[in-house]
Formats: C-alpha cells, structure tokens, sequence
C-alpha cells in the first residue's frame, strides 16, 4: 500500500501501571513536505507525544498539487502503547485512508507482550483480490506495527546510530513482516541552505533498506508478467546507460537516503531531509516545521495510552 512504502521512508513485555495524571508528557510535532523536480507533491503531518512509560503517535499524509492528477489520496495512521526500554509496544494501531475513490481502513490490537489480539480489515475487494499474500507465522504476528516503528527510530541515540554498526529493526503490518536495515556515517556533511527547510548545516547521512520476512505476495499470472515486464525494460535501461558510461537515472530504483540531526539535547534523532525514487522519478523530502511542547498528560493522548496500557496489564 501507498502509505507503509512512505512510512518507511521517513524515513518502524513487561506489565505497567498507568503514570500519574500529574506527570508532564512531551510532544513533539513535524512537518514533512516532497518535491518532484521542484515541485510539491505531498505532505506529511506528524504528532509524538510520550511519557517514560507510554507513547501516542499520528501520521498524517496527503498528496499535493500536480501529483494528485496521478495518484490521488490519503492516509492516515495512529498507534497507542508502552514503552519497554529501548522498544516501542503497541497497543492499539489504527489507519485509514482514501486512494483514488477507494477508502480503507484497518485496526490491529496487541496484548501486553507484543503479540496481535484482533484484527480488522476494511478494504475494497479489488485491493484484496490484487494483494494477496502467504499467511505470517503465528509467532510473527507481533508489534512493532509500522507507526511504532517510527517512535522507535526517532528515540534512538545519535552515539547509537553513529557507530559505524548497522542496526535491524521489524515491522508488522497485519499481513507482512519487515526487517529494516540502517546503516548511519560516523562523520557528519554539512547541508547546504535550502528555501524548502529552515534545517541545514551538519547532518548524518544514513542508507535504509528493507527485506520481507514473511507474508510473501501471491502473484496472478498477470502480475507476474508485468513484473517481468518491468524488470526488462529497467534492465535494457541499466545496460544502455552503461554502455554510454553514465550514471544511474533519477528514476532508477535505488535506495533511499536520510540526512538526520540530534534534537531536544539528544532526546530526539530526525530526518531533516531524505531522497527516495518513485514510479514519477527521484523525489526529496524536507523538515519543514518543528515544535516541541510539555503538555499535561492527563489532556494529550498520552494520557489515554497509559489508560490503555492499565488495562493491557490486567488482562
């Protein structure tokens, strides 16, 4: 689907009570904006709120301008869970959205030790004939979902992240389960000034990729042929630009990139700017807005997770 490909972009237990209403929860609240040849093509709204022991997350994303004469739509996710160490466990999972007329929607919740209670699918029929999959072993089924994922990442400590070591992380989406690889240059480069983003300067670039665990596409014979179809003609353009000695194409399929910068005294590690290719060609993404604020826990949605993460550890 659409938005697990952009989430993964932007780039992915124990009982406990529920904290005080008086404890102050922090919230931390990003925009995203793409550009495709200069152009904005989309955007996306992010809102973190967390405690030492909870967590509330939302993802809002939408296409922009010129884009939505091809792909039109709109997504968004929420997850609710419990912080145990350095990992994110949700409790509660939702997104929905609106893709080119189709609207969808899905809920995945978690038992206190990660694994997956209930789930439920709303989907057009035509994207459950075209997407199915091999069933996810039983012992798989469990968190981090893909929103948590995220709380994960961007609470990893710069040192962490820098040290020249890869480190994996899994996602599961309620029918596939993804390892993600990331992989951070000890030495920052400097970004240059930018009209799109009022972050520049040193930055970390680090490499993303990802491999699918479980939950393997079932192809039609249609499909397949036009994966085949696909595969030919970008090995016909590899080997041609090849023979005229230049490089790889913007739309050529290559990993994508992220720049990130250390925020709130090291609390926070985000994308400031990311490039990533596309069916249209390479596109970049840029922070445009960042805001971070101690609100009461009892009046964020931190406050209804660590409601929610009371009532997971009496079951």
């Amino acid at each position: 689907m659409q938005f697990n490909l952009i989430s993964t972009a932007l780039i992915l237990g124990t009982s406990m009570v529920a904290a005080p209403a008086a404890l102050a929860a922090e919230q931390l609240d990003a925009e995203y904006k793409f550009y495709w040849k200069g152009l904005l093509v989309s955007s996306a709204e992010t809102h973190l709120t967390k405690t030492d022991e909870t967590y509330d997350f939302a993802l809002d994303f939408r296409m922009r301008g010129v884009a939505k004469l091809f792909a039109n739509g709109r997504s968004a996710a929420r997850v609710s869970g419990r912080l145990d160490g350095e990992d994110a466990m949700p409790l509660q999972y939702e997104t929905d959205g609106r893709w080119d007329g189709d609207d969808y929607a899905q809920t995945m919740t978690f038992g206190a030790d990660g694994s997956l209670i209930d789930q439920k699918l709303d989907w057009p029929e035509k994207w459950i004939r075209d997407n199915k999959r091999e069933p996810v072993p039983e012992d798989m089924r469990r968190g981090p979902d893909p929103a948590s994922l995220v709380v994960k990442l961007v609470s990893t400590p710069l040192e962490q992240a820098t040290s020249g070591t890869p480190f994996k992380v899994r996602s599961f989406d309620g029918d596939s389960v993804f390892e993600y690889g990331i992989t951070c240059q000890p030495e920052p480069v400097v970004l240059e000034k930018s009209s799109h983003s009022p972050y520049s300067g040193e930055a970390y670039e680090c490499g993303f990729g990802g491999e699918l665990l479980a939950g393997k596409r079932i192809l039609t014979e249609k499909q397949k042929k036009k994966a085949e179809k696909r595969r030919r003609k970008a090995e016909k353009k590899r080997l041609r630009a090849e023979k005229r000695g230049k490089e790889v194409e913007e739309d050529e399929d290559i990993p994508p990139k992220l720049w990130v910068q250390s925020f709130e005294g090291g609390a926070y590690l985000l994308p400031v700017r990311a490039e990533l290719s596309t069916g249209m060609g390479k596109v970049r993404m840029y922070l445009s807005a960042l805001n971070v604020t101690e609100p009461m826990i009892a009046d964020t949605a931190a406050g209804r997770a660590a409601d929610a993460v009371k009532a997971a550890s009496s079951r």
